[in-house]
């Protein structure tokens, strides 16, 4: 059983499925991967003796839970924002990276720092999907807060669920492949539409 919650492959399934999240909601993922880890609770990692250790410290949890209740809220002020997502895009995109290296961390630095590359690239490829269904969108403010509610709770979910069965984040992962997919063959067809219409 420690193949499925406790190893490597364990870690590296819940990281890779709380890079996707990061990609939604920066803060929230690495903030209860730290008190996770710090409560030593269920398959969470262990974070004390690792680079990434201080994500325990008492300060550090209280500034990220407090980062992601201004990020909840100023999601929902501002539900579509070029700006906002230009300042946000960099950060979702960095602690996909962090959240990803400090799942494997207690595997040490090779898995570590190949993790956090990965963690990176899943996080940017969240980050665009999420964008991209944003984009042009004519949906009303009521209708964004709510699918901003939808993603709050999507994401609060998910970081339980994968400290609870690590390998269903490789699933979420997955998927994200799958949307990208979807988002970029959606987007062929859209440009094919406009140089029939130029033409």
């Amino acid at each position: 059983m420690d193949v499925v919650f406790n190893s490597i492959y364990a870690h590296a399934c819940m990281g890779a499925g709380l890079s996707v999240l990061t990609g939604i909601r920066a803060f929230l993922p690495v903030a209860f991967l730290a008190l996770y880890s710090r409560l030593e609770f269920a398959s969470s990692p262990v974070l004390n003796d690792t680079f990434f250790g201080f994500l325990e410290k008492t300060w550090v949890l209280v500034l990220l839970f407090a980062l992601a209740i201004i990020e909840m809220v100023v999601v929902k002020l501002f539900a579509v924002s070029p700006l906002r997502d230009q300042i946000t895009q960099p950060i979702r995109i960095f602690l996909g990276g962090v959240v990803f290296a400090a799942a494997v961390a207690p595997e040490g630095w090779i898995a570590m720092v190949v993790s956090g590359v990965l963690g990176l690239v899943i996080a940017g490829l969240a980050d665009h999907v999420l964008r991209s269904t944003r984009k042009g969108t004519s949906a009303t403010k009521t209708a964004l807060v709510l699918v901003s509610s939808y993603e709050d709770i999507l994401v609060l979910i998910g970081t339980l669920l994968f400290v609870l069965v690590p390998l269903i984040g490789a699933l979420l992962a997955a998927f994200l492949v799958l949307l990208v997919y979807r988002v970029r063959v959606r987007g062929r067809r859209k440009h094919r539409g406009l140089r029939i219409l130029k033409g």
